[in-house]
């Protein structure tokens, strides 16, 4: 495998690569394509200055080595060096007006800017190469080298970013002139085919290095972009979080208003019936226990804990004298007397935590045969917590102190839910309380009165 062979096969990787990476650029949305040639252009300018600036010392200095060779008198006996002289001053002159344009660019409205934004740095680069080519083609009757040329692609390849499909055109617009002056004026063979070699290699590693310069800057850009877009999600997440924040410390607040309302409310209805006082507190403790006894879930756990808190509170529309009366209820105060669960029910529909327990509360008074009020629901009609609830309120109520008897033993109570079981209660839930009692201390003998 000879050397021709090996450089074929790196330049068609390298080019591949490129190829690759130039896809970054299509990939682009308009706006960030206008966002990166601004960008671009505006790196041009000032690299373009700097190199025009180092160009121009550089090139009257040499300048007078051509002045030596006017006195040696090589312009006499060779015209190329008197040329090369006038080559070497319109140079000189080309890059001071580079320099006046790159300052008046700083300066001029925005139209003049635009422009010589857009055109500055492909002009540079089309001057500067074309220049190098003409001193180039000049030097095969001096040297015959083309070093300038090669000092000119090596310099616009690092100096400026170009679009691939601009550099394409400068480098063989640039190279066909090239080609063509070099053959002209160079009439060893020899000399003349190292130089086709030489510089058809220099053009397209120039311009796979141009174009990967270029597309470096596109990923750059993109990564800018994603760094940005991020950030701006970031913040956004941030601001939805703060506001979270602010809802949830709202939510918390509203909360424990309505909590602190509710437990007023259930101080108010304990100061009206005095003997049901801790009643409702009873019924909760007993019916989260019950339900951790029973393998619930915790939300079903809260569930039957603030309806046991809260089953109540309808009895606040219960006139006095039907909650402490000493004796049986008439036929109407029995009527009522059963409106309570649905006044519980319209009094925590006003709260938001309370809204997937308002059946629960409406339904504790239900029996598993179907008598119950207010709905009379049974068996598996009546939501299953509140078949816990009509269980361990029955229970609260046979241990504690009424006005119209007295307190009840727990044995009392058990033997109350047997005879009620599959008419009353549930007899699947009767069962398992019965064996939850013998593993739960449930307190007794209760007094019934906060006074």
């Amino acid at each position: 495998m000879n050397i021709f062979t090996l450089l074929k096969k790196a330049l068609t990787r390298f080019y591949n690569n490129v190829i690759l990476l130039f896809s970054t650029y299509q990939s682009l949305d308009p706006n960030c394509r206008l966002e990166l040639i601004k960008e671009l252009n505006i790196e041009n300018i000032n690299r373009s200055k700097n190199s025009a600036s180092a160009l121009l010392i550089l090139d009257v200095l040499i300048m007078y080595s051509d002045f030596l060779n006017y006195r040696k008198g090589l312009w006499i006996t060779t015209v190329a060096y008197k040329l090369l002289f006038y080559f070497h001053g319109i140079f000189a002159l080309a890059m001071f007006l580079f320099i006046l344009l790159s300052l008046y660019s700083a300066n001029c409205s925005s139209l003049h800017k635009n422009f010589l934004h857009k055109y500055y740095g492909v002009s540079f680069a089309y001057f500067l190469i074309f220049f190098s080519a003409f001193v180039s083609i000049n030097d095969q009757l001096i040297h015959g080298q083309i070093t300038v040329y090669i000092l000119g692609i090596f310099i616009i390849t690092v100096n400026n970013y170009l679009i691939p499909f601009t550099s394409i055109w400068i480098y063989l617009s640039s190279y066909t002139i090239f080609l063509l002056g070099i053959s002209h004026f160079q009439s060893n063979f020899n000399i003349l085919r190292g130089h086709y070699l030489n510089a058809s290699i220099l053009v397209v590693i120039a311009w796979l290095l141009s174009t990967m310069m270029f597309n470096l800057r596109v990923r750059d850009l993109l990564s800018k972009k994603t760094i940005e877009l991020q950030k701006l999600e970031l913040e956004e997440t941030n601001n939805g979080l703060k506001l979270s924040n602010i809802e949830l410390q709202k939510s918390l607040q509203a909360l424990d208003e309505s909590q602190n309302m509710i437990f007023t409310l259930i101080q108010a209805l304990e100061s009206k019936d005095t003997y049901t006082c801790g009643h409702s507190e009873r019924v909760a403790e007993v019916a989260i226990q019950f339900a951790r006894f029973l393998g619930l879930s915790e939300l079903d756990q809260t569930s039957v804990w603030r309806t046991g808190i809260l089953h109540d509170l309808g009895k606040l529309g219960i006139p006095d004298a039907i909650l402490n009366k000493n004796g049986p209820l008439t036929h109407q105060e029995w009527i009522t007397m059963k409106l309570h669960p649905v006044y519980s029910e319209n009094i925590c529909s006003k709260l938001i935590f309370t809204r997937e327990i308002l059946p629960i509360i409406r339904s504790h008074h239900e029996r598993y045969d179907g008598t119950g009020y207010p709905d009379q629901l049974k068996q598996d009609d009546i939501p299953f917590l509140a078949r816990i609830i009509t269980i361990t309120d029955t229970v609260d109520a046979i241990i504690s102190k009424r006005p119209y008897r007295p307190a009840r033993t727990l044995a009392d109570a058990l033997n109350e839910l047997q005879k009620g079981s599959g008419t009353q209660f549930d007899p699947s839930l009767v069962q398992a309380f019965l064996e939850f009692s013998k593993t739960q201390l449930i307190v007794t003998n209760h007094v019934g009165s906060c006074l």
